[in-house]
């Protein structure tokens, strides 16, 4: 196949993982997050947007990125038993453990703090400690998971934030796995955005965030119970919204009332981030709001090139005149408003030999995404007939003589040979001849 490319139109697109890109027409929303923003799931584009680069406390919705690193480091391992230890699971009170002249570290727990009720020396499963890191939001597991990950909550918030940085979380830096206040434990919508993207691409993570119930087994310090779901997007009540599927809540004073939510219907999945909502109904009543407006926006169609009017054309090696081809319908490009693509668009020819007729398929428009995704295409036809020309036709028969020589030059040699063969047999071996010898013999006597 030739490619060409010959157009470029520039448009605003969600390119990979570690990259947002604002859209070119947000969607119009009144949110009263001091910091939102949403974006399609599997694109990255950002349809809304309000202060999403602006760091912000994110209290527990820092849970998605110690589940996610866990889940990266030991997703084949979720049924492993994990200790608790003492230092993992010790709480003191909120103004001590702030006090920096008390030398607490900052993953230390406070008392009033959401929990398991996890005992040191507990043992239980990893699987079971993530769902009650993500359901109950748990800053006891997150503490047991991270030290159970990386040796200690402080490697572990070490690595983590080396790895969030590596997807292009440039503005987050966290101190602990739980999101416990911390003067400087701060992160932004666009990264809690990107940082969720990646989680919802591990299956375990998609089914846990939208668990409602999960049991937890009797383990050697507690008899069995049931965490339970705290997002009122996922649960029967005032906020549910049916199309949500997660992902994770979050309070403190410091940072208000914050959220992460993630929806699909059959064209799109969503993710939301909402950071400083001041009353808990809000954070429920910006996602809703959002989430319709990213699911209620039309498409546009944009018809980058008409059957009818455009025409397209390739000098055929060996052709009399140039190849004219027609398109055969309109190449349309849809998308939503908010989503513009930015992209290329190229003719992409077959491999022709000579005489090419009227109505063949030549080669195809393929429109890309900048990252090569194919985001439309429609087949080129020749218009008329195109004949090679004299010296064209002469080389080509050279070239089928040349061919078949050489795919008969075996049978040849083989048939001369069996010939010379044959000759040689009849002149040796042929009574004439002896008949021949006995009287030249006797005339020489």
């Amino acid at each position: 196949m030739k490619s060409r490319t010959f157009f470029l139109l520039i448009f605003i697109c969600g390119l990979g993982i570690g990259r947002l890109v604002e859209a070119s027409r947000p969607l119009s929303v009144d949110v009263s997050a001091a910091s939102a923003i949403l974006i399609n799931a599997e694109t990255g584009a950002v349809l809304y947007q309000k202060n999403a680069h602006a760091p912000m406390f994110p209290a527990s919705i820092t849970k998605i990125a110690t589940a996610l690193y866990a889940l990266e480091k030991k997703e084949h391992a979720l049924d492993e038993l994990v200790a608790a230890s003492a230092d993992a699971v010790g709480a003191v009170h909120p103004s001590i453990r702030r006090d920096p002249a008390r030398g607490h570290p900052p993953y230390r727990l406070e008392f009033g703090g959401t929990h398991m009720g996890l005992k040191a020396g507990e043992i239980l499963p990893l699987r079971t400690l993530l769902y009650g890191l993500m359901l109950e939001s748990a800053n006891d597991a997150a503490n047991v998971i991270a030290q159970y990950v990386c040796g200690s909550p402080s490697d572990f918030i070490q690595e983590l934030n080396a790895y969030i940085k590596s997807l292009g979380c440039t503005n987050t830096t966290f101190y602990a796995p739980h999101g416990l206040y911390h003067p400087e434990h701060k992160t932004t919508a666009n990264d809690m955005a990107i940082i969720t993207r990646r989680a919802l691409e591990i299956p375990f993570f998609r089914e846990m965030v939208k668990t409602l119930k999960y049991p937890r087994g009797e383990t050697n310090k507690q008899a069995d119970a049931d965490l339970f779901q705290h997002n009122a997007l996922l649960k029967q009540g005032k906020f549910y919204y049916p199309k949500a599927i997660g992902v994770k809540t979050g309070y403190t004073m410091s940072s208000g009332y914050t959220l992460v939510g993630a929806a699909e219907d059959e064209h799109r999945k969503l993710i939301l981030v909402l950071l400083g909502c001041s009353q808990l109904p809000m954070r429920y009543k910006d996602a809703i709001a959002l989430f319709e407006a990213g699911f209620n926006e039309p498409k546009v169609s944009r018809t980058l090139f008409s059957k009818e009017f455009d025409h397209f054309s390739y000098p055929v090696p060996g052709a009399k005149q140039t190849l004219a081809a027609e398109l055969g319908h309109d190449l349309v490009l849809k998308y939503y408003a908010s989503e513009e693509p930015e992209f290329t668009v190229s003719e992409v020819w077959n491999e022709l030999s000579l005489p090419v007729k009227e109505g063949q398929n030549v080669g195809e428009v393929v429109v890309r995404s900048l990252d090569g995704q194919v985001l439309a295409r429609e087949v080129l036809f020749s218009v008329h007939s195109v004949e090679g020309t004299f010296q064209y036709k002469l080389q080509e028969f050279w070239g089928l003589f040349k061919h078949q020589c050489r795919q008969y030059t075996g049978v040849v040699l083989a048939l001369i040979g069996f010939i010379f063969f044959g000759i040689a047999f009849y002149f040796f071996h042929h009574p004439f001849k002896k008949t021949v010898r006995k009287k030249s013999i006797h005339q020489s006597k």
